[in-house]
């Protein structure tokens, strides 16, 4: 049981999010070929601009969570810098939108692209015994960093809020 509750600080929902996101990608993408869905036509400098802005978004959503939260810090310290600042989750938000985003461009999918929708509410429905968790924790603190942040996109609050290192000038 110890094992379990290690793996749960360290890795939270995020491997069983992508196993069922994949199968998610990949039913929408064979259903696409099953009911012969037009591929989408996009303009090939538009298409390189579309995978550098996903793929600099993914780099960044990632390397930041992963610098903001270190591994001795996981389940354990609340973090709201960086990525953090914005969005509650945004490593699993990468998962949703950057990297399916990147499969339907490389893909040239329709339906890959709209498989946002199940996707966020699959990965919203996942996360909420994360929050319950950190709630659980932190109290107060994070219920009001819920009320200012979203859960996958940055929400117009936090966007219009001073980062805390420009507080600090």
């Amino acid at each position: 049981m110890k094992f379990k509750a290690v793996y749960r600080r360290f890795f939270g929902i995020g491997p069983a999010g992508i196993g069922i996101t994949a199968l998610i990608w990949l039913c929408s993408y064979g259903l696409e070929k099953i009911l012969s869905f037009p591929s989408m036509s996009i303009n090939q400098t538009f298409r390189i601009i579309l995978i550098i802005i996903f793929l600099s978004d993914a780099l960044y959503l990632i390397a930041g969570s992963n610098y903001q939260l270190s591994k001795k810090g996981r389940g354990k310290s609340f973090v709201n810098k960086g990525p953090y600042r914005l969005i509650r989750h945004p490593m699993y938000s990468a998962i949703i939108y950057s990297f399916t985003g990147l499969l339907a461009i490389g893909l040239y999918s329709w339906v890959l692209l709209v498989s946002v929708v199940p996707l966020t509410l699959f990965w919203s429905w996942l996360v909420h015994s994360e929050e319950l968790a950190m709630l659980e924790i932190f109290k107060d603190e994070y219920r009001a960093y819920m009320e200012r942040t979203g859960q996958f996109l940055p929400s117009l609050k936090a966007l219009s809020e001073p980062s805390v290192e420009d507080s600090q000038d």
